[in-house]
């Protein structure tokens, strides 16, 4: 399953990604210098059963929407991050709708930071996302209130992404599908397709040309 954070910038989507993978997908010296993400990062959280969840870690900041673009097509699942402190912000609603707009029906909520505030700012804040949501037409959205550096609440967000994968063949042949884009005479990449169900690798190789093939997007 592929997982792309969004949400304003400085709400801790990066610092969430590292809580969940161990990973700091800030990579870049100018990303490290001034505290925000630039580009996309990617990590990776390994799962019981040889599978692998993905995550697509997004700038949050107005002038990097573009980066924030080329990270969410064709993802499975949205993970919109709100800061328990500043509330729904601009970029908050634009990387939903940008989600929204992209067909993207499968979302989870997180509130940072909630050691800075307290238990009512975070029912408030739970109240702005579900109305958010759901004036897209999203109900019973799972919302997780945590503080990733602390390690509060990211259990929980774990068990809810490990309980939510994919369990059928059809559905890992879509995210094979959605997330790669087929190109005109190209098959498979077996790289990538090992790592979310390297069990299955036959089966999604003779599956995935043949849908490839019906759809009229691989070439011989």
């Amino acid at each position: 399953m592929i997982i792309a954070t969004a949400g304003h910038v400085d709400h801790g989507k990066t610092s969430l990604i590292k809580a969940l993978t161990g990973t700091d997908t800030d990579r870049l010296p100018e990303e490290k210098t001034r505290g925000l993400s630039i580009d996309l990062g990617f990590a990776y959280q390994a799962l019981p059963d040889n599978i692998t969840l993905g995550f697509v870690d997004v700038p949050g900041h107005e002038k990097f929407i573009r980066n924030m673009l080329a990270g969410v097509g064709g993802i499975d699942l949205g993970l919109l991050v709100v800061a328990a402190d500043d509330g729904v912000m601009p970029q908050t609603r634009e990387h939903f709708s940008i989600l929204d707009l992209l067909g993207i029906n499968k979302y989870v909520v997180t509130i940072t930071k909630i050691d800075r505030v307290d238990d009512n700012r975070v029912l408030e804040i739970q109240k702005q996302v579900e109305i958010l949501l759901g004036d897209a037409g999203h109900k019973a959205i799972a919302i997780y209130p945590l503080c990733a550096p602390k390690n509060i609440g990211v259990d929980q967000l774990k068990k809810y992404l490990e309980a939510n994968i994919p369990t059928t063949l059809q559905d890992v042949v879509l995210i094979y599908v959605s997330v790669t884009g087929l190109r005109k005479g190209i098959l498979i990449e077996e790289v990538f397709v090992k790592k979310i169900y390297p069990t299955k690798i036959g089966e999604i190789n003779a599956t995935a040309i043949q849908i490839a093939t019906s759809a009229g997007v691989c070439g011989t």
